[in-house]
């Protein structure tokens, strides 16, 4: 067991101080420096040179037992700090320990000092650990105690294991004074073991010793308890299930161990027995002509020398549930409140919760909705939990997030139990209206270049209503920097437009788009992407007007859409050819006029 690692700054005393010339080395406080293994460790030099010295000529130097410590390739280990005046040891452990020398030069002066440090480490193993008596259930056990590490020994943990598992080592409860050699320990009937110690000081524990060489049999003996956590499942119908936690194998005993499981109707004299041969066994079950009733159950430990000697416990546990019988009756929407793009209300009236109608344990209501183009084998299902602090109400509330917009549904109620669900209610029929429309898809640029950018896009995965358009806006972005969100204009009023022109940008500029879906409730969520304008001279100027405004608004509502973008073009290519049919036109009558 590794201790943590505590940083901390200790000054060094001085066993041994060397002076040729002047005093360099300022005398520190007694301190004895004892650190524990694995901690970190500064030991301090303090220099103070004299006026008539060069300080740009000081030279620091540390030793360890009489080696500098550069001369060895522990830089993992050591680390100069402070201008050469503080010595850091990482992670200290036994080979660190012992004397630590600075040595500071200036010109001819020269000062040494030096100190001890003492490193603690964890205890080395017990030594000589041997059973001394093997009696009945208790052993006796001996040893030697193994070196301190500088720190004395607290306590000493026993390990065990057994014949059947040599690798799986456990603990003995009890800790061991550490000024004792040898101890009892109580063990378990029919078991074969071996031991052995570990020795902890306040550092940290030592390695386990090497196990005894002789080992220790028990004679067995009934079980001398029963099992724990027993309680029945009730997730079968017609049956009584019972469970338990199985007992572990140094509880057994003895040989041929079993459980005998005992059951009987609540009200009851006769008790029903089973005997389950299987040791690991945790479940066992039987048919039952009853639902959701009451019993009273024990299981008692066995083994070929007789039941366990403690008394078992009676419990009490419910046979299996069944599928409720009773139905909500009233189910409607809830007229006090409205029904919402994705969210609707319900009211019905309150079952009787009695065992003989519920067939088991009362857990509330499920609430199942489903699209009425779809049909139930799609439904949707949500759990209406009860607390018993309801159980009163005549009416029961309850809403449902979450659904389709503008979607015509149906519902229905049932009640539940711990894992049934009686028939349901009456269905009824219900329309959310429409809300805001969900993101576009598949935003991306078609195409980009000086002054221009191509959006394309899907239509949203969820309408949420009529689509009635798209509306585009745009920031200039400089590096972390984001500009006004600006709205172009006109919006796009075709819902079946799946693309935007926009016009007018400035070259080598990051841009952001972006694009909302609309119905009538407003628009939906935005969706984005990022496009930076290639550089250089604009080349698409042909495209529009001389006198057209290069504003990127400008720009859009003179080619708001791709679509729109095209129509203008062969406008004025139409526009054109008219203008140049009726130039030559007249040219001809004045040239027949001459």
């Amino acid at each position: 067991m590794k201790p943590p690692n505590v940083y901390c700054t200790l000054s060094l005393f001085w066993i041994l101080h060397s002076v040729t010339g002047d005093i360099l080395i300022s005398k520190p406080p007694p301190k004895s420096i004892i650190a524990d293994q694995g901690k970190d460790v500064r030991i301090t030099c303090p220099v103070k040179v004299p006026e008539h010295l060069n300080e740009d000529k000081m030279r620091i130097r540390w030793k360890h037992n009489g080696h500098y410590i550069h001369d060895r390739d522990q830089s993992d280990k050591y680390t100069i700090e402070n201008r050469e005046q503080t010595l850091l040891i990482s992670n200290v452990e036994g080979s660190n320990a012992g004397v630590y020398s600075c040595v500071v030069i200036i010109d001819h002066a020269r000062d040494l000092a030096s100190g001890m440090l003492e490193v603690r480490e964890p205890p080395e193993a017990p030594r000589e650990v041997k059973i001394a008596n093997c009696a009945g259930n208790q052993v006796e056990l001996s040893w030697k105690k193994g070196d301190d590490g500088g720190a004395e020994i607290t306590h000493y943990l026993v390990q065990f294991n057994t014949s059947e598992s040599p690798d799986n080592w456990m603990y003995y409860y009890d800790e061991i004074s550490g000024e004792v050699e040898e101890t009892y320990i109580n063990l378990s009937p029919w078991g074969t073991y071996s031991f052995r110690l570990l020795a902890k000081n306040d550092v940290g524990f030592s390695k386990p010793s090497a196990p005894t060489k002789v080992q220790c049999t028990t004679p067995p003996e009934r079980p001398g308890g029963n099992p724990k956590d027993v309680r029945t499942l009730t997730h079968k119908t017609g049956k009584l299930i019972v469970t338990w936690t199985p007992m572990a194998r140094l509880s057994h005993n003895g040989p041929g161990f079993k459980y005998a499981i005992f059951w009987r109707r609540k009200g009851s004299t006769y008790w029903n027995k089973n005997i389950e041969q299987n040791s690991n066994a945790k479940m066992w079950e039987t048919s039952v002509n009853d639902i959701y009733t009451l019993y009273e159950i024990k299981v008692k430990a066995m083994n070929e020398i007789g039941e366990s000697r403690q008394p078992a416990f009676i419990y009490h546990g419910y046979s299996g549930e069944g599928e409720p019988t009773v139905i909500p009756k009233d189910f409607r929407l809830d007229r006090t409140k409205q029904v919402e793009a994705h969210k609707a209300h319900f009211i019905w009236e309150a079952v009787d919760t009695s065992e003989d109608k519920i067939h088991g344990e009362f857990r509330g209501y499920k609430l199942r909705y489903w699209k009425s183009s779809e049909g139930r084998h799609k439904w949707q299902e949500v759990d209406i939990l009860i607390t018993k602090a309801d159980h009163g109400r005549l009416n029961v509330r309850a809403a449902i997030d979450n659904l389709p917009a503008y979607t015509a549904l149906r519902a229905q109620v049932s009640v539940m139990n711990t894992h049934y669900t009686g028939p349901p209610s009456q269905t009824i029929d219900f329309t959310t209206p429409e809300g805001v429309p969900d993101p576009v898809r598949d935003l991306r640029i078609e195409a980009h270049g000086t002054t221009y950018a191509l959006l394309k896009w899907l239509p949203p995965e969820e309408p949420n209503g009529l689509l009635l358009g798209y509306d585009i806006g745009y920031q200039q972005i400089n590096q972390e920097v984001k500009g006004p969100k600006r709205q172009l204009r006109p919006q796009i009023d075709n819902p079946d437009t799946l693309g935007a022109r926009i016009t007018g940008l400035s070259s080598n500029h990051d841009y952001r788009f972006y694009v909302y879906a609309r119905t009538k409730m407003g628009r939906g969520e935005e969706s984005y992407i990022d496009v930076k304008t290639k550089d250089g001279e604009r080349r698409d100027a042909h495209l529009y007007q001389q006198d057209q405004p290069h504003d990127a608004d400008s720009a859009y509502s003179g080619a708001s859409t791709f679509n729109h973008q095209i129509y203008t073009s062969v406008s004025n290519f139409i526009a054109r050819t008219i203008m140049l049919q009726t130039i030559l036109s007249l040219v001809i009558v004045k040239f027949l006029l001459h």
